[in-house]
């Protein structure tokens, strides 16, 4: 069961959040499903309300990759450290690439859905980027 929910993750940050196959969501995240994946924001509920938090930032940024540095599961749990890099479009001073390092914790169902996740992750490197108004906006979230 481990190795699966290892799995599952894997897919979520490399075919979803850096291919963009949204479509898979609903295979990756029960219907009931809570997530937490960043600190300033409330509870995302959902393979919906996920899909539109990745809409934002895939909208934001040119490209978006993830690379798992370090993972490891335990029962229903799973533990990643991974690190996104992206592409900010700057006006003034052109494109930079921006590397977001974090740690998501998953909790997945008997089937190896994930039914919760937190995030805890560097948001100073996005708040440092041009588009960081824009996604905050878009999640109204404070800064």
């Amino acid at each position: 069961m481990s190795e699966q929910n290892r799995e599952t993750v894997r897919r979520l940050l490399q075919e979803v959040w850096t291919r963009g196959n949204v479509a898979l969501l609903p295979e990756l995240l029960a219907a009931d499903s809570r997530a937490h994946p960043m600190p300033q924001l409330g509870e995302l509920r959902g393979p919906d309300e996920y899909m539109q938090f990745i809409a934002v930032y895939k909208g934001a940024f040119q490209d978006m990759a993830f690379t798992i540095e370090d993972q490891f599961a335990c029962g229903d749990k799973v533990a990643t450290r991974w690190v996104s890099r992206v592409t900010d479009t700057n006006r003034e001073s052109g494109d930079q690439q921006i590397a977001i390092d974090g740690i998501t914790i998953t909790h997945h169902d008997s089937g190896g859905r994930i039914v919760g996740e937190w995030g805890v992750w560097d948001t100073h490197s996005l708040l440092e980027s041009a588009v960081a108004p824009q996604i905050y906006d878009q999640l109204a979230i404070k800064i």
